[in-house]
């Protein structure tokens, strides 16, 4: 499973949404991915994904969740990823 979070720039907002999914994630014993959208690669993902909100996060190439999740949120949409993988 490829799990990649899309943000834009280093405000609070994004870091805050990166520290939900990177912590969530760590917990669930899953890697992430973290692009930019203000750089290349992260530009790319975003016009080739057609993403019109950021931060998002990404499973397999597909638009999973958008905005900024709560912690019990982003662990719900993880268990639910990892038993659809099971």
């Amino acid at each position: 499973m490829n799990i990649q979070l899309i943000i834009k720039g280093q405000t609070e907002a994004s870091q805050t949404t990166e520290h939900i999914w990177r912590t969530t994630c760590e917990k669930a014993g899953l890697s992430l991915k973290i692009s930019d959208s203000e750089t290349e690669e992260g530009q790319s993902l975003v016009e080739r994904l057609a993403l019109r909100t950021l931060p998002a996060l990404i499973v397999d190439n597909k638009v999973i969740a958008v905005g900024q999740p709560d912690r019990t949120i982003a662990e719900k949409i993880l268990h639910l990823l990892k038993e659809q993988a099971d």
